[in-house]
């Protein structure tokens, strides 16, 4: 499976990066043509602005929908960010994230259409359907617009997980609670991809993220943009890139591809080590029944700081266990807290951690 990699200084030159890579692998018109419906879907995990680096860059977005509208496609950009999943919360996180800069430079929509069904999966690995956006669903063609990130669960979020954008917002944390082991979740999170199945993914590796990911974070730059028709094949080769260690990723592990049949083509991907986490989810090993004793004390745990609260109540909302009660500050009972970290990734400013 090929992976494109493009070398690329800065978001101005991402869209000849792009068409390159397009270029190389088949042509634009392989992927999509005149008339049809392209759904972008790019990482919107809460809203932030581009500098952050926890988005995909409004002008990455750009890029990619001026050639789709070169082709004479239609392009329609869509996420489903954990929260309420209401028109109004989507609203403020296409606005901090910058995204509605989007349509007013292009002629893409930004939905807000935030209904779904269920897909059938008879073949899945854990999950028989999966809850996605209608706006997905009715696609002529999807393309996966992932950001190059760690994270603090899963060690690195890529193409792969991504796709986890296309549930309903409150379904995500559900399925953390539901799906604690590595095995489990990292089966279920590719299932959730297989339900979509993206026709392409371009990954914004531009300026991607370090340190404590999804959210918390340090922007660095990694010069690179990433392309491929395989979202596994794409993480596997950001990981490389990176210095991550394919082994210790839990989607790439669960994965159905070997690591040998991926191919890389383009230009030679830069050398780096990016600062990452080792992993917080409960090892496959552990009993579903023993999850939360081995998560008391075993794993890192989301730690207040104070100063940063500002009460909004998000975390409380989107614990999937009601681990936490909003007082003045939000009070987390460590019995019922799995560790899944949906509150550091949501919150706002950053007042929760792993730690």
């Amino acid at each position: 499976m090929k992976v494109h990699v493009g070398l690329c200084q800065d978001y101005g030159d991402s869209q000849r990066t792009i068409l390159r890579a397009l270029e190389e692998l088949g042509g634009a018109d392989r992927f999509f043509r005149k008339g049809q419906k392209v759904v972008l879907k790019p990482n919107l995990l809460k809203g932030a602005p581009p500098e952050k680096a926890v988005t995909t860059h409004p002008d990455f977005i750009i890029s990619v929908v001026r050639i789709v509208e070169d082709a004479g496609a239609r392009a329609v950009i869509i996420d489903s960010p954990g929260g309420p999943g209401n028109k109004r919360f989507l609203q403020r996180c296409y606005e901090k994230s910058e995204w509605t800069r989007i349509p007013r430079e292009t002629g893409a929509e930004l939905s807000y259409d935030v209904s779904y069904s269920q897909v059938p999966l008879p073949h899945g690995r854990i999950l028989k359907s999966v809850p996605v956006l209608k706006v997905i669903q009715e696609a002529d063609v999807i393309i996966n617009l992932p950001k190059l990130k760690t994270h603090g669960l899963t060690v690195y979020t890529g193409a792969v997980k991504n796709m986890y954008g296309t549930v309903p917002g409150m379904t995500k944390p559900a399925f953390h609670g539901q799906y604690r082991g590595m095995h489990r979740f990292a089966r279920m999170l590719l299932d959730v991809h297989d339900a979509s199945s993206p026709d392409l993914s371009i990954m914004d590796g531009i300026v991607g993220m370090e340190g404590k990911g999804p959210a918390g974070g340090d922007p660095i730059k990694m010069n690179m943009v990433l392309t491929s028709q395989s979202a596994q094949a794409l993480d596997m080769a950001a990981c490389r890139a990176t210095g991550i260690d394919i082994s210790k990723v839990p989607t790439i592990r669960m994965g159905d591809l070997d690591p040998k049949d991926v191919e890389l083509i383009g230009d030679t991907p830069p050398k780096m080590s990016i600062k990452h986490p080792v992993g917080g989810m409960v090892p496959w090993w552990v009993p579903e029944f023993m999850g939360g004793i081995f998560a008391n004390m075993y794993m890192k745990r989301p730690v207040l700081y104070p100063d940063r609260c500002i009460s909004c109540g998000d975390c409380e909302r989107i614990c999937p266990e009601d681990a936490i009660t909003m007082k003045k500050l939000p009070r987390i009972s460590w019995s019922k807290c799995i560790r899944c970290y949906c509150c550091a990734e949501i919150c706002p400013k950053d007042a929760l951690e792993p730690r």
